[in-house]
C-alpha cells in the first residue's frame, strides 16, 4: 500500500520514532482484567499488589497471568498472606502460562496455600513448588478453602504441586478431632458446589516429622470433600507421612481425597497413584500405577524403592512431548514408541480412551509436488529438507537417480556439492540441513515416510571471513512434519532478519520472519556470528512470532514474461540480508548497493535520500518495476540512468524499459523524502487513568496512531477524558496558543 500524507501527519511519525518511551509509575497491574487483556503477574511485588486488591474487594472476578517464574518468601522471611479471605473470595481467573511458583509460607492461621478462600475461581497451567509451615488446618498448595456457591465449582487444570507440607505443630482446634489438620497436595477442602481437577499431579510431601506423630487426616489432592470432586487424568505421586491409619483413626491417609457421608468422587478416565494409602472400607481411588510401559504409549516415569512406574497419560502440548505441560527429557522422565500406520505416525497417549477428547497426535507423511517451471526446458528447482530423522535418499519415494540431481552448498568454498551416487561424501538428508533438488522429465510427488523427527534438533552454522559480502550464507532445513517460523522454531541469536525461499524457476525470494516455512522446505539464511562456526537449535514448535510494529519499507518488483525478482528496503537498524546470485544463471537480479554491499534487503537510516537500485540481466527483454510502499514518503521517484526517465511511484508505481546483458548494473537510482520537519515534543500534558486517557490543556486535541493516521479529534478545556483506549502506542497533537505533542503508551 502506498500512503501519502501531508506534513503534519508525517511530523508526528517522525516524533513517534524519534521520542524514548516516557517510563510512567503505576499503582496497579499491567493489564485490565480481561480476559483479553489479563492483569500481569510478572515478579513477588506483583503479586503482592494482586493478593492487596483482591483481600481488599478489587479485582475478585478479574482475569491474571503469570509472566515468568517467581519466588514468594524466603526460608528466613517468608510469606504469611494468601489471596481470598473469608470476607473476599477469589473467585476470578489465574493463568499460570505454565510457570512455576517457588512458595515459602508460614501461616498460624487457617488457609495455608496460594490461594486462601475461593468461590468459582478457575486455576490452571501452574506449578507449585517449595514449603509450607502451619500449625493450622486446610493447607494446599493451590487453595486452602473452596469455598463455592451451590452451583459454582473451583477448577484446577494443568496443576502441579511438588509443594512439601509441614505439620509438626498442629493446633487442636475441636477437641473430637485432635491434631485435625484436613491439607492436600492441592486443596484443603472443598465446602460447597464442586471442585475439577484436569490434568494435575501432586509429586511433593506431607509430613508430621515428629518420632511420635500426632498430625492426621491428610491426602494426595483434597484433604476434605463436603460435596462433588472430579478426577480427569490426574497422577497422585506424593508422599504423605502422618499419624497412619488404624482402627480409631481409619481415615487419616488417603490417596486423592476423604469424603463426607453425602459427598461423591467422580474419575473420568484412569487417574493414577503411585503409593496405597486405602484404609479398610474406603472405596478404590484411582488406578495403582504401572510396573512397565505399555507399547505404542508415551509414559512418565516414577521411581520408588528402586521399582520404576509409569503413568501412560502424558500429552503433547505446543508439538513439545509433556506431561501437564512440563518438559520432559526423553528416556529419563518418559518412555515412547512411534507406530507407523497408512501414511500416517501415530503416537498413542492411553488414558483418554474412556472420555471425550483425542488420544492420538499424527505426524503425517511429508509429501512435495514437484514439476518442471518450464515445460519445454522440463527443469525445475526446489530447496527441499526431510522431516524424518537422517533418511537416506534412497529410501525417500520417487526420488530415483533417473529424475533428479540434488546439491547442496558448501558455504566456505561457496560451491555446490552434487551428489551422484551412494559412493559419493554424502547419501542421507541431514537433520536441519537443506538440499536442492533439480527436476527432470514431468516431474512427479516425492514423499518422506521415514521415522520423524520430534524435538529439537542441532544444527552447526558455517561463517567464512573474506573481503567479498557472501559470507555465512546457509541452506537449512525445516526438519518437522509441520510448519515452522523463523524467530520462533528458528533461533535469530546469529542469523540476519529474512530468509530467502528458491522459486522453482531457480531464483531466490527474500521473506520476512513471519512468513511461515512449510514441511519438506528449505531456506536460505545469512549467518552474522562472529564466529566460524555456531550451533543453533531448532524448536519442534508451530508458534508463529509476535507481532511488531513493521518499520517503513519499500518492495521493488522486477519482472518480466518469465522471470521475477525483488529487493527490499527496510528503514530499521542492522545489517540487512545480502543477495544471494540465482541458482538459476539466466535469471535476472534486482538489488540494493549500499555502503559497497549488495542487499537482497538494505537496513537504511531514516534520512537516508538517495538508494542505489541495481539491475542485471543476460537476456534482452521488456521488464517492468512495480513498487509496494509501507510508510509515509512525500517524495519517491525512481530514475533510469540510461534513459534519462524520472517517474513518480508514488503516482505512476511501475515503470517499464527495455533491458540487456550489456547494460550498467547500476542503472537506477531511487530518490526518496520522508522529511517533514523536526517538531520536537513538549510538556506531558495527558496521562493514563485506568481505561482512559486524561488530557489537561485547550485547544483542539487530534489523536494519531501509529501510522500516522488520525483517528480522533475533539476539543478540549481543562481537564477532559477520553474513555475505554485500546492498548497501544499513540500520538497526541495539541492546537492551542502552542502546538504540543505527546507520544503516550496506553498499557
Amino acid at each position: 500500500m502506498i500512503t501519502t500524507t501531508n506534513q503534519v501527519a508525517r511530523r508526528l511519525l517522525l516524533t513517534l520514532l524519534a521520542v524514548l518511551t516516557t517510563t510512567m509509575s503505576w499503582a496497579q497491574l499491567v493489564g485490565r482484567g480481561t480476559q483479553d487483556d489479563p492483569y500481569l503477574i510478572r515478579s513477588a511485588s506483583d503479586w503482592t499488589t494482586f493478593t492487596n486488591n483482591v483481600n481488599s474487594g478489587t479485582g475478585t472476578k478479574s482475569y491474571y497471568k503469570l509472566t515468568a517464574d517467581i519466588t514468594l518468601g524466603t526460608a528466613e522471611n517468608p510469606i504469611t498472606t494468601v489471596v481470598g479471605t473469608m470476607n473476599k473470595y477469589f473467585r476470578g481467573y489465574f493463568d499460570g502460562d505454565f510457570h512455576t511458583i517457588h512458595l515459602n509460607m508460614r501461616r498460624t492461621e487457617n488457609y495455608a496455600a496460594l490461594f486462601g478462600v475461593t468461590d468459582g475461581a478457575k486455576i490452571k497451567n501452574l506449578s507449585v513448588d517449595g514449603t509450607i509451615i502451619t500449625d493450622h488446618k486446610f493447607a494446599g498448595a493451590f487453595v486452602g478453602y473452596a469455598k463455592n456457591g451451590q452451583n459454582n465449582s473451583t477448577d484446577l487444570t494443568n496443576c502441579i504441586s511438588s509443594i512439601h507440607i509441614i505439620c509438626d505443630s498442629i493446633v487442636t482446634i475441636d477437641p473430637a478431632k485432635p491434631f485435625d489438620c484436613t491439607h492436600g497436595g492441592l486443596v484443603g477442602q472443598n465446602e460447597s458446589g464442586v471442585t475439577n481437577f484436569v490434568n494435575c499431579i501432586f509429586d511433593g510431601w506431607i509430613k508430621d516429622r515428629k518420632a511420635v506423630k500426632t498430625g492426621n487426616k491428610c491426602t494426595g489432592f483434597i484433604g476434605w470433600a463436603n460435596n462433588t470432586v472430579t478426577y480427569t487424568n490426574c497422577t497422585m505421586a506424593g508422599t504423605i507421612d502422618v499419624k497412619p491409619n488404624d482402627e480409631n483413626l481409619k481415615n487419616s491417609m488417603a490417596n486423592f481425597h476423604r469424603l463426607a457421608a453425602s459427598a461423591k468422587a467422580i474419575f473420568y478416565g484412569p487417574s493414577y497413584y503411585i503409593h496405597d494409602y486405602t484404609y479398610p472400607g474406603l472405596a478404590q481411588q484411582g488406578i495403582v500405577a504401572l510396573t512397565a510401559s505399555p507399547e505404542n504409549t508415551i509414559s512418565r516415569k516414577y521411581t520408588s524403592d528402586k521399582t520404576n512406574y509409569y503413568v501412560p497419560a502424558a500429552e503433547i502440548y505446543a508439538y513439545n512431548v509433556s506431561y501437564y505441560g512440563r518438559t520432559l527429557v526423553e528416556n529419563t522422565d518418559y518412555d515412547m514408541s512411534i507406530t507407523h500406520v497408512n501414511g500416517e505416525y501415530k503416537i498413542t497417549i492411553q488414558g483418554k480412551n474412556n472420555y471425550a477428547g483425542t488420544n492420538v497426535r499424527v505426524y503425517k507423511d511429508v509429501k512435495i509436488d514437484v514439476k518442471p517451471w518450464d515445460p519445454n526446458k522440463r527443469i525445475g528447482w526446489y530447496a527441499i529438507s526431510s522431516s524424518c530423522h537422517d533418511m537416506p535418499f534412497s529410501e525417500v519415494q520417487n526420488l530415483t537417480s533417473a529424475t533428479h540431481n540434488i546439491y547442496r552448498y558448501d558455504e566456505s568454498n561457496r560451491t555446490w556439492q552434487e551428489y551422484r551416487n551412494t559412493a559419493n561424501e554424502y547419501s542421507a538428508f541431514e537433520n536441519g540441513r537443506g538440499y536442492i533438488y533439480r527436476t527432470l522429465y514431468n516431474g512427479g510427488t516425492i514423499t518422506f515416510n521415514g521415522t520423524p523427527n520430534i524435538g529439537d534438533v542441532s544444527y552447526t552454522l558455517s561463517m567464512t571471513t573474506n573481503s567479498d559480502d557472501l559470507n555465512g550464507f546457509n541452506l537449512i532445513g525445516n526438519p518437522y512434519a509441520h510448519v515452522i517460523y523463523k524467530g520462533v522454531a528458528i533461533p535469530n541469536d546469529y542469523l540476519a532478519n529474512g530468509y530467502c525461499i528458491l522459486n522453482t524457476d531457480g531464483t531466490w525470494q527474500f521473506r520476512t520472519d513471519n512468513v511461515a516455512i512449510p514441511a519438506g522446505t528449505a531456506i536460505l539464511v545469512q549467518s552474522k556470528s562472529e564466529r566460524s562456526t555456531t550451533t543453533i537449535t531448532m524448536r519442534d514448535v508451530e508458534a508463529a512470532p509476535k507481532k511488531r510494529a513493521d518499520s517503513d519499507n519499500i518492495c521493488f518488483t522486477v519482472k518480466n514474461g518469465q522471470y521475477e525478482d525483488v529487493a527490499r528496503i527496510e528503514f530499521n537498524e542492522g545489517h540487512g540480508f545480502n543477495k544471494m546470485a540465482h541458482y538459476n544463471e539466466d535469471a535476472p537480479m534486482l538489488y540494493v548497493r549500499y555502503d559497497g554491499e549488495n542487499f537482497a534487503s538494505a537496513n537504511l537510516s531514516d534520512d537516508t535520500k538517495v538508494v542505489d537500485l541495481c539491475f542485471k540481466t543476460k537476456e534482452m527483454s521488456r521488464y517492468t518495476i512495480s513498487m509496494e510502499a509501507n510508510g509515509v514518503f512525500d517524495y519517491l521517484h525512481l530514475i533510469d540512468r540510461m534513459t534519462g526517465d524520472d517517474v513518480d511511484m508514488l503516482v505512476e508505481n511501475e515503470y517499464s524499459f527495455i533491458g540487456s546483458a550489456n547494460d550498467n548494473a547500476d542503472r537506477f537510482i531511487v530518490k526518496l523524502s520522508n522529511d517533514a520537519g523536526n517538531d520536537d515534543v513538549n510538556e506531558i500534558f495527558a496521562y493514563q487513568n485506568g481505561s482512559d486517557l486524561v488530557v489537561n490543556g485547550e485547544g483542539e486535541l487530534q489523536v494519531f496512531d501509529v501510522m500516522g493516521r488520525m483517528i480522533m479529534k475533539m476539543s478540549v478545556n481543562g481537564d477532559s477524558s477520553i474513555n475505554g483506549m485500546m492498548h497501544g502506542i499513540y500520538i497526541l497533537r495539541l492546537l492551542g496558543n502552542d502546538v504540543k505533542t505527546q507520544k503516550i503508551v496506553v498499557r
